[in-house]
């Protein structure tokens, strides 16, 4: 019996050492930079795109097997899709012996994606349809147990509008990658893992961010989503369906201690007001590109914060004066709001700023701020939006029509303790170039005459009026 049991045992440990030696023989004498060609022509084929490897090609068999690309372009049209500095892929070894490649994990080192739209609306990454072979064979499963991407970049380029996008310094890890044989992306399933340093539009900086995603069945979860931006913490989650029709999305974000003077320096405002707010939002929405997404989108964004300290503008002296000549923009007080959860306006051309020269010197403080949108099919409607000053209180109403990208009839307004109005300004038309109602010569003229006339007429009624506003912001006392 014992003699059987070693007999075994020397069997195995010789077997284990042929299958050793034959496995290191086998690496020794294959030249893997034989077959670069047929991996470039293979992959080519495969993406619709030229993928070159410039470096060497190596395959090692300790500590673990593995194989090593270097130095790999991707390029589209004649210009740089992708490079990828080193790409490692750990195999099974056994498989080696067959003359086949298990991957059990690969990592890319320092990839940089190269994403341009150029002035037709087309991207530097599509590739033309393929006409469907006479006899196409299924697509087969696919399975990667990890991927890992350390330090990538992504730098992303609108020719139309000129303007940059840069993700800096991202790691990626990818778990139980698979994709069988339905359709994409229902047949997809992973669970990721994505960390940046920084993305950079711009004058917008975020930073820390970090994703954790979760896809099955063509359905997926962002959760939890955290950054820094504009000084503060966000936090939000994002969650898809996208075995319909039109994919569908569900994204609820919310920003604390958002930085207000971060906020407007973003969106290049001359003037500085320091505090902190808090955003929050929710928003549902569905389609299959930007079009349809805003077409769709509804929900709910808020702004509120309290004790900003605006610097450089005496923002009750600025409405005295209005009030007196009326020869600046009142809709400029509004900027507060919309710069607020519909900043981006901003950035469409129109410059909130005129108001502001009118009151150089001094300081005030908003006391309160409250800027409350409801979104229906791309359309954002003031709810409640209002501040107050120690002297004064400012609400605005109307809408943002984000589909055809124009104020639909937005008014601001100083309104007195009843929420009456005491003094108005409407705007409407195009973002870039916005048509601001102003008073005619006579209004100015005789304008200490007409409110003395208003003051009596609404004495003799009451004191009645049509209430502009009556939402949370109240009379400064």
């Amino acid at each position: 019996m014992k003699a059987n049991i070693k007999k075994g045992l020397f069997i195995l440990g010789g077997s284990a050492v042929a299958l050793v030696l034959a496995a290191v023989i086998f690496v020794l004498t294959f030249k893997i930079n034989s077959y670069k060609p047929r991996i470039e022509t293979a992959v080519s084929v495969a993406t619709g795109m030229k993928v070159r490897i410039n470096g060497t090609m190596k395959l090692t068999l300790f500590p673990r097997a593995s194989v090593l690309i270097e130095d790999i372009l991707i390029q589209n049209r004649d210009t740089d899709v992708a490079s990828i500095i080193k790409v490692e892929a750990e195999i099974r070894l056994l498989s080696l012996l067959r003359r086949e490649v298990h991957v059990q994990q690969v990592r890319l080192i320092t990839p940089a994606f190269f994403i341009t739209k150029d002035k037709s609306g087309h991207f530097n990454i599509e590739t033309p349809e393929k006409k469907p072979a006479q006899k196409e064979l299924p697509l087969g499963s696919f399975e990667a147990r990890k991927i890992f991407i350390k330090k990538g970049r992504l730098l992303y380029v609108d020719e139309t509008s000129g303007r940059k996008t840069e993700v800096n310094e991202c790691d990626v890890a990818i778990n139980n990658l698979s994709a069988g044989e339905e359709a994409f992306p229902v047949s997809l399933s992973f669970d990721g893992d994505l960390s940046c340093v920084e993305v950079k539009a711009e004058e917008l900086r975020i930073s820390d961010i970090r994703v954790v995603i979760k896809a099955r069945q063509g359905k997926f979860e962002v959760d939890p989503i955290t950054m820094k931006i504009f000084g503060g913490n966000g936090k939000g989650s994002i969650k898809g369906m996208m075995t319909g029709e039109n994919p569908e999305y569900s994204v609820d974000f919310a920003i604390t201690k958002l930085r207000f003077d971060e906020v407007l320096a973003t969106y290049k405002q001359k003037i500085s007001t320091r505090g902190e707010l808090d955003l929050k939002s929710h928003l549902t929405m569905k389609g299959k590109n930007a079009d349809e997404i805003i077409r769709t989108v509804q929900g709910d964004i808020s702004l509120r914060g309290h004790d900003l300290v605006h610097e450089s503008v005496d923002l009750d002296l600025m409405l005295k004066k209005y009030e007196r000549s009326q020869n600046f923009n009142l809709i400029d007080v509004g900027s507060f709001f919309i710069v607020g959860p519909l900043g981006p306006l901003l950035t469409k051309g129109y410059t909130f700023g005129s108001a502001y020269e009118e009151s150089l010197g001094g300081k005030s403080t908003i006391l309160k701020l409250v800027s409350d949108w409801k979104i229906k099919n791309g359309i954002a409607e003031a709810e409640d939006v209002a501040l107050s000053t120690k002297q004064s209180r400012v609400a605005m109403k109307g809408r943002l029509d984000l589909v055809n990208e124009q104020f639909d009839n937005v008014t601001v307004a100083v309104v007195d303790e009843k929420g009456c109005v005491r003094f108005s300004q409407k705007m409407h038309g195009p973002f870039r170039h916005p048509r601001v109602e102003k008073e005619g010569p006579l209004r100015s003229i005789s304008g200490p005459i007409l409110n003395l006339y208003l003051k009596t007429k609404k004495l003799l009624q009451g004191g009645k009026c049509e209430v502009f506003y009556n939402g949370s912001v109240q009379q400064p006392h």
